[in-house]
């Protein structure tokens, strides 16, 4: 895929790797770049980049949804990076945190995909790329919810490409290990550089990848966990 010229939406802009995805496309020449959070005034300072839109967006909320793919009808590259990490096994995470995550990490990226995938396809073809994990591949009991929200994702990401084969949208599926974010704060693995994965990412697109394995320890066991190695 070639970024000169496109329009992409990055959800989750607001900070972590979806902040450095949204830097990562600037240096592309991606014409434009709708950084998308609940809260548009919580996105960062992307300096004097005229080409980075902020994109009030609540992927949580189907309305909101509609009208971001409205507003962003040039769309040709959806990045759902967006996510939610509840800690706790399955017997200690609460019911609350089990539903927001399946909220986020499944039902947004769902509700994403439906809205901008006619989008892409009227604007002559282009590529979603559904940020998942390795835990997608192999469970974290430390992270039930998640675990369990991101391996349904991985499935719905694989019943998108069946559905939209016939299409001129691509879906990719990516599956980064930890990185170094807020969002796993605290916890000890080992986290790559977010600006890394993001660059790694980004030239995974423009290469065509079906599946991109972004890190040192994606890139060493994602393919064997999926099968393909």
């Amino acid at each position: 895929m070639k970024f000169v010229g496109t329009e992409a939406v990055v959800t989750g802009a607001n900070r972590g790797l979806g902040q450095s995805l949204v830097r990562a496309l600037a240096k592309t020449g991606t014409s434009r770049i709708y950084a998308g959070a609940r809260n548009r005034f919580q996105l960062p300072d992307y300096g004097p980049q005229t080409s980075i839109l902020p994109l009030e967006l609540d992927i949580t909320d189907s309305r909101q949804v509609a009208r971001s793919a409205s507003s962003a009808s040039g769309v040709t590259l959806l990045i759902n990076n967006a996510g939610f990490l509840p800690r706790g096994g399955a017997m200690s995470v609460s019911e609350q945190d089990l539903h927001a995550a399946i909220e986020v990490n499944l039902l947004g990226a769902w509700r994403m995909i439906r809205a901008f995938a006619p989008v892409i396809e009227a604007n002559g073809g282009g590529v979603i790329v559904n940020i998942l994990s390795l835990i997608s591949l192999q469970n974290a009991s430390a992270f039930a919810a998640y675990s369990a929200a991101k391996q349904a994702s991985w499935a719905m990401t694989q019943s998108f490409r069946s559905d939209l084969a016939g299409s001129r949208v691509r879906v990719v599926a990516c599956f980064p290990g930890g990185i170094d974010t807020e969002m796993l704060q605290g916890v000890p693995v080992m986290k790559a550089n977010p600006d890394s994965v993001a660059h790694s990412i980004v030239e995974a697109i423009m290469r065509g990848d079906r599946e991109i394995f972004p890190d040192i320890v994606s890139a060493a066991h994602g393919a064997a966990l999926l099968g393909i190695g």
